[in-house]
């Protein structure tokens, strides 16, 4: 694709998009994919990421959508991924596997490992005190209130 990613997606971008998904080993005529080709799938669109970066793609589909990657999915995700903002909301969106607008601990966690690897400035998320924050809250907490908390550790 040869894609400026630190930019939204164009029209043009996003039928290059439909058609790596499309020529990918696993497609079907459902429009979804399995998460084992998340490798392709970067390679196709040039989306150059290291090893642990693709691991941590596939577990991130593998936990939250039982390793299908549709399309619609796929896109909100990369789509978003110039503004960390709207990249961490779609993260934490795909996380709320009941979608109820909360998020669980165990669930926040998987989505703070998916923005450590893709995010350098989150390694040093602090976790505990999130966690003692979940822990007063029934261990659940809003999907706007995490993603908050992400904004904010992020911009202090």
């Amino acid at each position: 694709m040869g894609r400026d990613w630190t930019k939204p997606f164009t029209e043009k971008d996003l039928e290059e998009l439909r058609t790596v998904f499309r020529s990918m080993p696993t497609y079907n005529e459902e429009g979804w994919i399995r998460s084992d080709d998340v490798w392709a799938l970067c390679e196709g669109m040039e989306y150059h990421r290291t090893n642990e970066e693709l691991a941590s793609y596939k577990d991130y589909w593998d936990k939250t959508f039982g390793g299908i990657i549709s399309i619609e999915n796929y896109v909100k995700v990369v789509d978003t991924a110039h503004n960390t903002s709207k990249w961490a909301h779609a993260l934490a969106d795909g996380c709320d596997k009941d979608g109820d607008g909360f998020i669980t601990a165990a669930e926040f966690e998987h989505l703070i490992k998916m923005c450590v690897v893709n995010e350098p400035r989150m390694k040093n998320f602090p976790y505990d005190v999130f966690k003692e924050q979940i822990d007063k809250t029934d261990g659940r907490m809003k999907v706007d209130d995490c993603v908050k908390w992400i904004q904010d550790y992020l911009t202090n």
